[in-house]
């Protein structure tokens, strides 16, 4: 059986199944069916996708077969290093760590909008902690390159110096591991004063990981599509004085105007960020925007309501160096990263280019 295969029987039998039970069951199964999975395609049951040399691209230091990765929120505590290779993957984004140990927010805390195909997340940064997870990656044997993404405790109590420290916190615990990068979150405010604020926050941020990072771990920025101009302005000049390598472009959105058939389950939730196809076009916003105010070397790693390789194409024109994808691993299934990586071949393959001849350039794609 091909990945084509195995995906269409995930969408025919596997999914309906799954989609019966609660989202945070279903997500738990799937992490526990990820060695099953790994096994089959190891023994050839399941075969996966090999991309060609056109494909080829790279995260820092290290050679990727194609620019797919998986995105921070599948594996909050490192836990599936040796596995997703298998599913097309090239790279992973562990985490959101935090400092502290949490349970996160009470359930339900994450629902699914099958009419829009899209994700409500109100997880609340649950995790094992920064120092049980840096202690689970350096026992790893990864099978891919990764990053670690690092946020803020979900605790109204830290700000300032207490916010800031919690941050370092985490960074001390995973500084020494074999890690491809550092992507730290930050938040969407709206006032004047908190787009000060941050700015302040994140520079001091910036500053005491450069004191911290005797290895050179390039430090990315996690942006939120909800970011206005002067926002993002502010975030970009703090990130390039403080040396950041590249930014993660993005994450949930708390604006749901784009949702259009999901009424009746928006209706019984209050809150959580939004994922899923409704989020290309604000996700693809921000890439332009990023794309158009950073340094030529800074990087940019596309995440948000990619789905298909026609998608990774046009976020890629809009300036995009590597993709994450998650939400459509829900609808479509666990080897949605293969499908995407040969429709993005098909197309360069039409336009007789390499993946790193179409970055921020404009080509018409024939249907």
């Amino acid at each position: 059986m091909d990945f084509e295969a195995a995906s269409d029987l995930y969408r025919r039998s596997i999914k309906p199944n799954l989609f019966r039970l609660d989202p945070e069951l279903a997500h738990d199964l799937a992490h526990k069916g990820m060695p099953f999975l790994k096994q089959l395609v190891s023994m050839g049951l399941i075969r996966g996708y090999l991309p060609p040399a056109r494909l080829h691209c790279r995260l820092f230091e290290d050679q990727l077969a194609a620019p797919v990765g998986l995105a921070a929120g599948f594996d909050k505590n490192g836990a599936l290093l040796d596995s997703v290779d298998a599913l097309g993957f090239s790279f992973v984004e562990v985490g959101s760590i935090t400092a502290r140990p949490s349970c996160g927010n009470p359930r339900p805390r994450l629902f699914r909008l099958p009419g829009d195909e899209a994700v409500i997340n109100f997880m609340g940064l649950n995790g094992l902690g920064a120092e049980a997870v840096a202690a689970r990656l350096k026992a790893a044997s990864p099978n891919l390159p990764y990053g670690v993404n690092i946020a803020k405790t979900n605790d109204p109590g830290l700000t300032g110096d207490k916010a800031v420290e919690d941050i370092l916190f985490s960074f001390r615990a995973i500084r020494d591991l074999k890690t491809a990068y550092v992507a730290v979150n930050v938040s969407c405010p709206n006032t004047q004063e908190e787009i000060t604020a941050i700015g302040k926050e994140l520079a001091t941020v910036l500053s005491e990981i450069a004191k911290l990072n005797q290895r050179s771990l390039p430090i990315l920025i996690k942006l939120s599509p909800d970011a206005d101009d002067r926002l993002l302005q502010e975030l970009l000049s703090v990130s390039s004085a403080g040396g950041v390598k590249g930014f993660v472009c993005g994450n949930t959105s708390m604006d749901r105007s784009a949702l259009v058939n999901s009424k009746d389950e928006l209706a019984s939730i209050n809150r959580g960020g939004m994922s899923g196809r409704p989020l290309k076009r604000r996700a693809l916003d921000l890439v332009r925007r990023v794309y158009a105010l950073k340094e030529a070397s800074q990087m940019i790693i596309a995440c948000g309501g990619i789905s298909s390789g026609d998608d990774a194409f046009e976020f890629i024109q809009e300036g995009a160096d590597l993709l994450q994808i998650y939400t459509s691993l829900i609808y479509q299934g666990p080897f949605v990263a293969s499908i995407v990586n040969r429709r993005l071949n098909e197309i360069l393959e039409q336009q007789g280019l390499k993946l790193n001849e179409v970055r921020g350039v404009k080509i018409k794609v024939a249907d």
